[in-house]
């Protein structure tokens, strides 16, 4: 029999509404325990995007909502919530006990800060953003390349995220599909680390390339060795 695993999900929103339903009953991938971790409460106007919520959770904390839900899904299913925000002063703690940490937060902070800390940490990280009518998912292996030999690092420039610009709720559907898709492969034994799968919802367009790793990241040469608070809070200042 194979064995069972621990997942960590951070964020419980648009990207991990669907992802955590499907995560949830995913007997074949043998999830045993899903750590979540958020620090928002249901808003009605995101119930569009946000599908493992109702308009009876308005007002409501979204993690111990989605919980309900997973259990009620999976009645064997371990859940453990964690209320607040993923950051470096916790977060290698957090993914000590976990197979893989599965990303969908709607900050670009958090973004690099998971792909550091599962680095670091030695865990797969499958990650997504989406904004308005597009988006993308990366499967980031410990020998692979990472969400910063893709994007380098944090934007210094101002960037639309998903909470400012807006996205289209089945746009959110199918990257959490797709990042689901992609844990199942990485628990199962195959090892599709660099896959960057890219959705256009309005060109009706769905492509997977295949990221290298670049010889200058500073993550993948092991420039980058601690999760200082000032490499997330100092860009995204500027």
């Amino acid at each position: 029999m194979s064995a069972a695993h621990r997942v960590l999900v951070v964020g419980a929103g648009g990207l991990g509404s669907p992802l955590l339903r499907l995560l949830a009953v995913a007997g074949g991938s043998r999830v045993e325990h899903i750590t979540i971790i958020d620090d928002d409460l249901v808003e009605e106007s995101n119930l569009h995007r946000q599908t493992l919520y109702s308009s009876e959770d308005v007002g409501r904390s979204k993690i111990e909502r989605a919980a309900g839900t997973l259990r009620d899904l999976s009645p064997g299913l371990s859940v453990r919530t964690v209320q607040g925000r993923f950051v470096p002063d916790t977060a290698m703690e957090l993914l000590s006990d976990h197979t893989l940490v599965v990303e969908g937060a709607d900050n670009l902070a958090t973004k690099f800060l998971v792909a550091d800390a599962a680095h670091l940490a030695g865990v797969p990280a499958v990650q997504a953003g989406a904004i308005r009518w597009a988006g993308w998912a990366l499967c980031a292996l410990p020998d692979s390349a990472c969400l910063r030999c893709l994007f380098e690092d944090i934007p210094r420039d101002r960037i639309e995220t998903c909470a400012e610009a807006g996205v289209v709720g089945p746009v959110v559907g199918v990257l959490g599909g797709l990042e689901a898709a992609l844990v199942v492969r990485v628990l199962r034994g195959e090892r599709p680390g660099g896959e960057l799968w890219h959705y256009d919802a309005l060109a009706g367009a769905l492509r997977k390339t295949l990221v290298r790793r670049r010889s200058d990241c500073p993550l993948c040469a092991g420039e980058i060795q601690d999760l200082r608070v000032e490499r997330y809070t100092a860009a995204c200042a500027a």
